[in-house]
């Protein structure tokens, strides 16, 4: 009895891409659905990604991401001081990624535009004092100037609220206040603080100015009153706790604030886009295997002669399936390539349109071009089977 003839890898591989090449409008056309579907899951899933990512930020602006840690109370409700390593310490942290220090500012102070103003009349506006580089912490953007940092904190310098700038009638820098009956320069007007509200209306000066100016109040002025902390995104209780034990390695009650509920908003929001994007990746790929599995059944039908005579030649059934299946995969390859090089640029473009961060996962782009290819095997199954299974004087009648 005559053994079933064999046929190698390097063979199969070649008579599958004749095979898949040998007309270039239907291998255009069975590549196109698999390009389709995944150029959509890439463009969808990085459109996805781009304002998942806008919105995100959008979310950390508002305070999502942000702690504030204060000194805490003992069991006879007196402060408790938060120690000058508090700021060192919490940013060591893992999660930490700026920190903010704001210390003590002195008691009843006025602030004004000008000595005209009676002192009778309060205006319910508050005075900051920051470390260097303590506003970038919140976030805060500037509308006019910029910030207070090493090269002007020991001067009469002033960092306006924007409800501040507003009430004194400041609209640009180089313009001058009264804070305590002196003048200060004014070097920055904040854009509005949504995340941190009561600095809208606060007038901000620097640290070693303060020192220098309230020597009679120095040790009070040291003391620290707040840390902003923005951390990575993460869980806001188990994070409020990593930073209440940073910020007193002695054990000392230390009040930590978050915006608690907006992180928990954050979070729900990122899981839900992220099941959007996989969703639309998996509707997306399925459309192309059908595509490939109906172009397929039409490849098959149209080889019947050719399927009649390799098996009256000896080709056997599992050969001619294995052809069909390798087709199949090298369509779904081909086609997948071009989908994800579509995708890219269609998702980069919309979000450049969209005046969004472009939010492409590379590591994700191997296993959706894998996938493809997962796919236009199964796709290709069935045809393959319905080919393996004519006989070959089934095949040959109609030629």
């Amino acid at each position: 009895m005559r053994k079933p003839l064999r046929t190698r890898i390097a063979d199969l591989m070649h008579a599958a891409w004749i095979g898949a090449t040998g007309r270039v409008s239907r291998t255009v056309l069975a590549s196109l659905g698999i390009a389709l579907g995944v150029a959509a899951y890439v463009a969808l899933s990085g459109i996805a990604a781009s304002n998942q990512a806008a919105l995100l930020a959008r979310l950390d602006a508002l305070g999502a991401n942000l702690q504030v840690v204060a000194p805490g109370q003992d069991v006879s409700r007196q402060t408790i001081p938060l120690p000058d390593y508090a700021p060192e310490t919490i940013a060591r942290q893992p999660s930490v990624e700026q920190v903010g220090v704001f210390y003590t500012p002195p008691e009843k102070i006025q602030i004004f535009k000008n000595q005209l103003v009676p002192t009778s009349n309060g205006n319910a506006l508050a005075l900051n004092i920051m470390a260097p580089g303590a506003l970038d912490a919140i976030g805060a953007t500037y509308a006019h100037g910029h910030g207070i940092d090493a090269d002007n904190e020991r001067l009469p310098v002033a960092v306006l609220g924007s409800e501040t700038a507003w009430r004194l009638g400041v609209t640009d820098v180089g313009d001058r206040v009264l804070i305590d009956n002196t003048w200060y320069g004014v070097v920055g007007i904040l854009d509005p603080l949504p995340q941190a509200d009561a600095f809208n209306t606060s007038a901000i000066i620097g640290r070693s100015w303060a020192l220098a100016h309230y020597p009679d109040q120095a040790n009070d002025i040291a003391k620290i009153s707040a840390i902003w902390v923005r951390t990575k995104s993460g869980d806001a209780d188990t994070l409020r706790r990593m930073i209440a034990h940073a910020a007193n390695l002695s054990g000392g009650n230390v009040s930590v604030t978050a915006s608690a509920d907006l992180s928990k908003a954050r979070n729900a929001t990122n899981d839900s886009m992220t099941t959007l994007g996989l969703m639309i990746g998996v509707i997306a790929l399925a459309v192309g295997g059908m595509s490939i599995a109906n172009m397929m059944i039409v490849t098959v039908m149209e080889r019947r002669g050719e399927i009649g005579l390799r098996r009256a030649l000896g080709a056997t059934p599992g050969t001619i399936r294995m052809q069909f299946v390798t087709e199949a995969a090298m369509l779904s390859a081909l086609g997948g390539m071009a989908g994800m090089v579509i995708g890219m640029g269609v998702a980069s473009g919309v979000a450049l349109a969209a005046d969004q961060p472009p939010a492409l996962n590379w590591g994700s782009l191997p296993l959706a071009w894998s996938a493809a290819v997962a796919v236009g095997i199964m796709a290709g199954l069935y045809p393959a089977s319905r080919a393996a299974r004519l006989t070959p004087t089934e095949a040959l009648r109609n030629e």
